[in-house]
């Protein structure tokens, strides 16, 4: 029987091949630079269709990849059966309870909004175009991590289905070895199809950017080190070196020019961030300063991350401290008077509640306080590897300063071959293995 005959007799509600109406909504991503052309797609229109799908895989021993949103596909999928969760997007908030029980196909950008309509915020990420579950399985590092902690820390239950449990739902009370595994260690337990989050009481936040000219790099940078460490818990800030290219849609004072772009996200009023802006606003003299009281629904605008699709090249560390000798190594590799194809070099401040677990999980690299991404302009005209060298080159130039263990959301093609892996101490790796083996024998989720 095929793999496709084999579905369909599960019940599976739609399965698609290349060349069917909707497999290429299907298999669509947030990155083309990685190809995604599995030979069958079984578009999941509910969870019972999971349910036969992964039961169909068990029976015949065959891999099963589920798809996300690709923020974070670090390979291609060529052949093979994959399942879509895109059809589960709904988002239930249960105001009282002050919880979210989210469809494993929504990214942040509903949740954030059911939840402000609530007064309330949902623990996203920098962009609330990252899908969701992806983002939570690897713990997820969002603009007022200081004060939230990671993500996942936030999630109260998993609705997943295993290869050898079938449905499940997991939490800290039902089978606590896979929600501890399930909070960071990222791929390989089952499909998810649900996932319940806590909210947080916080309708507005103090928040926004504040720019300089290419010319303070060094300058604004080296305030930045001394300055960021020393803030509150209850604020979470970052700095960013952007290449912005000509576009109407940004600010006069941005557009096609070579800034630096600190971010700042609090919990404090508005006067005691002003406050806590003073020295680095001394530092220079600024391009555009937007920090002001934000509407929690519009948290996405701190970072102002990209949201259209792209070729991503990317790449990660988390260093070992944020001092001068740091800071010269970044900026001498990858500052803005540097002539390479990088569209963002970017350092984020964690420290306070990232450091804190509030249950034990598998979140690794956790001790990071300061981390270091790269990424590559994504020039259509440019040759993929060029894109990436330019990129390694500054993860290259610090990698004095790097930490052996960086956070697993943050890995990008740019990065060595075995970097997803070191994203876990070695007790870590060892125990996510045995639970991985406990839920999955036949290794049938691909990792």
């Amino acid at each position: 029987m095929s793999t496709i005959d084999a579905f369909r007799r599960a019940g599976v509600s739609v399965v698609l091949v290349p060349g069917d109406a909707g497999y290429a909504d299907a298999v669509a991503g947030f990155d083309l630079g990685v190809e995604v052309a599995p030979s069958v797609v079984v578009d999941a229109q509910t969870a019972t269709d999971v349910a036969s799908a992964v039961s169909v895989a068990a029976e015949q021993g065959m891999q099963l990849t589920a798809l996300g949103s690709g923020h974070g596909r670090l390979g291609p999928l060529t052949g093979g059966a994959a399942i879509s969760l895109r059809e589960l997007d709904k988002v239930e908030v249960d105001a009282s309870a002050r919880t979210a029980r989210i469809g494993a196909g929504c990214t942040w950008s509903p949740v954030v909004a059911s939840a402000a309509a609530h007064g309330l915020a949902a623990p996203c990420g920098s962009s609330p175009t990252v899908g969701v579950v992806g983002y939570l399985l690897g713990g997820g590092v969002g603009p007022l991590a200081r004060s939230f902690g990671f993500s996942s820390d936030h999630v109260r239950s998993f609705e997943v289905v295993t290869a050898a449990d079938g449905p499940i739902t997991v939490s800290c009370d039902t089978h606590p070895d896979l929600f501890w595994a399930m909070r960071g260690g990222k791929i390989g337990f089952g499909v998810v199809t649900a996932v319940t989050i806590e909210l947080l009481p916080y309708p507005e936040i103090t928040g926004g950017g504040v720019y300089f000219g290419a010319d303070a790099a060094a300058d604004v940078l080296g305030a930045y080190a001394a300055w960021a460490p020393a803030l509150p818990e209850s604020t979470t800030t970052s700095i960013a070196l952007l290449r912005f290219p000509d576009s109407p849609a940004l600010p006069p004072a941005l557009s096609g020019k070579h800034v630096v772009h600190v971010r700042f996200a609090s919990l404090d009023t508005l006067d005691a961030a002003q406050s806590q802006l003073v020295p680095l606003r001394a530092a220079a003299t600024p391009l555009l300063d937007t920090v002001g009281v934000l509407p929690y629904a519009q948290v996405g605008s701190i970072h102002a991350d990209p949201t259209a699709p792209m070729a991503v090249a990317n790449g990660t560390a988390s260093l070992t401290t944020l001092d001068h000798v740091t800071v010269d190594a970044v900026l001498a590799s990858g500052g803005l008077d540097v002539d390479l194809p990088l569209s963002a070099v970017e350092i984020r401040t964690l420290g306070g509640a990232t450091l804190r677990e509030s249950d034990p999980d598998a979140v690794g690299g956790r001790p990071t306080q300061h981390l270091l991404n790269v990424y590559a302009a994504p020039v259509p005209s440019l040759p993929d590897e060029a894109r990436l060298a330019a990129a390694r080159s500054v993860l290259a130039a610090t990698a004095a300063h790097h930490l052996p263990n960086p956070l697993v959301n943050f890995v990008g093609r740019a990065n060595a071959p075995r970097a997803f892996e070191t994203s876990w101490r070695d007790d870590q790796k060892t125990r996510l293995d045995d639970v991985r083996h406990a839920h999955d024998p036949a290794g049938i989720f691909v990792t």
